[in-house]
């Protein structure tokens, strides 16, 4: 990782940009890709630091401020602002590349109940093919959130839930 630290009106000490630099370094274990630069700029006026920071990773770029009565504390707020956002852009990044499924995918899975003639269970969604009253009298057997059809009657895509007052509700796609 480049790491390069600007000052403006005053000079760090040693010390200071040793433990800046080792605050820095930290943000690579939240990353899920390599940190490829971490840009620094340090300001002092009025007796305040005001610390700003760019980090660059491939394709993908993170933006901080922070701000102390000394320069490590102003660079302390930055990166923790910076390892939070790092922190749920992996999030993000690792259930995209482990294919999680959750919400509309996981409710339309086999275990909502809604396969009673199949005898093995499909692994993922199966479209079924039904006119309104059968969607509602397959829908009114199970305890799912929701069952997707298609009207065999408009050739349309199809939702039956339940409404807050415990009627069925239909909607279906537009063209």
């Amino acid at each position: 990782m480049q790491t390069e630290i600007t000052t403006r009106h005053f000079n760090l000490g040693e010390d200071q940009t040793e433990t800046i630099e080792a605050d820095l370094a930290k943000l690579e274990r939240f990353s899920p890709r390599p940190v490829q630069s971490v840009k620094v700029t340090i300001t002092h006026e009025a007796g305040i630091f005001s610390a700003d920071s760019v980090v660059h990773l491939k394709n993908q770029e993170f933006r901080a401020k922070g701000e102390g009565r000394e320069p490590e504390f102003a660079v302390a707020e930055l990166v923790e602002s910076l390892r939070k956002q790092l922190a749920k852009w992996k999030g993000k990044i690792s259930g995209k590349q482990k294919g999680e499924e959750g919400g509309l995918g996981r409710a339309m899975l086999a275990d909502a109940g809604l396969f009673e003639d199949t005898v093995e269970k499909p692994e993922g969604f199966v479209l079924r093919d039904l006119d309104l009253t059968g969607a509602k009298a397959a829908f009114a057997t199970t305890d799912a959130p929701f069952l997707v059809f298609r009207n065999v009657e408009s050739n349309r895509l199809g939702v039956i839930y339940r409404r807050d007052n415990g009627e069925l509700g239909h909607m279906e796609a537009s063209e």
